[in-house]
């Protein structure tokens, strides 16, 4: 092979090498895994992008209730949201740009979902997407029950809800570890109900919800007891038979 030759194919081989570079792809080729979190930490989430170094890459945070007020975070590793929390990192290796999100002393109002966006063309884009979960201690609802007044022989419900993550469990106890009405110590779920009420079954029973984070939540609740009018008739009736 002459000189002129090998230069032409050199030439030729470079030229096809280019041409099948220029031809990829812009492809997200990593995001991480869904995160837990306790609050106040702080939380890293990586994206790694082939072939997109001529296209801008984003983070952004996705508003399940209005997909067109997603809040956008940054741009490469410029940001767009001016909290001092956020930064980007922009790592290059090759073909492959990484950019980290970096969220220090992550708060409840940060979990949620977050997107890497490769933006090709207005109305073209690939996309990834990482769930920040974070764990926060449970607080009982307030549309549970706090105290009930009834009367012997009626069926009372008792409800107890709590918002939290990981969801609470729901325990009932009752005052100085007296058996609840059913017999048992301790009843899981979040509605106990007793029947057949009587006046052994007043005092104070425990709501506490529980999921691991902190020391959990508990509500005091106060079951009084009355009597029935006609438990009273009955009453009058043998005093007036009394010798």
């Amino acid at each position: 092979m002459s000189l002129m030759t090998e230069q032409v194919f050199l030439i030729v081989r470079a030229l096809l090498c280019y041409s099948v570079y220029a031809q990829q792809n812009p492809t997200i080729s990593f995001i991480t895994k869904e995160v837990v979190a306790n609050i106040g930490d702080n939380v890293h989430l990586e994206c790694s992008v082939e072939y997109a170094s001529q296209y801008p890459v984003l983070w952004a945070k996705i508003n399940y209730n209005n997909p067109f007020n997603n809040l956008f975070i940054s741009s490469d590793s410029s940001k767009i949201l001016p909290d001092p929390r956020y930064s980007v990192v922009q790592n290059t290796d090759g073909t492959t740009n990484t950019y980290t999100l970096q969220i220090t002393k992550i708060q409840e109002i940060d979990a949620g979902l977050y997107q890497c966006q490769v933006i090709i063309g207005t109305s073209n884009k690939i996309k990834a997407d990482v769930l920040v979960y974070v764990r926060i201690p449970p607080i009982i609802s307030d549309n549970s029950t706090r105290s009930s007044i009834t009367s012997t022989g009626a069926t009372v419900s008792l409800n107890c809800y709590a918002s939290g993550y990981p969801d609470p469990q729901i325990s009932w106890r009752r005052e100085n570890n007296d058996l609840l009405p059913s017999g048992v110590a301790v009843y899981r779920g979040n509605v106990l109900t007793i029947h057949n009420i009587t006046k052994d079954d007043r005092g104070t029973y425990y709501c506490v919800a529980d999921n691991g984070v902190g020391r959990g939540a508990r509500r005091n609740i106060g079951v009084e007891v009355e009597c029935t009018n006609l438990y009273l008739i009955a009453l009058s009736s043998l005093d007036r038979f009394e010798i």
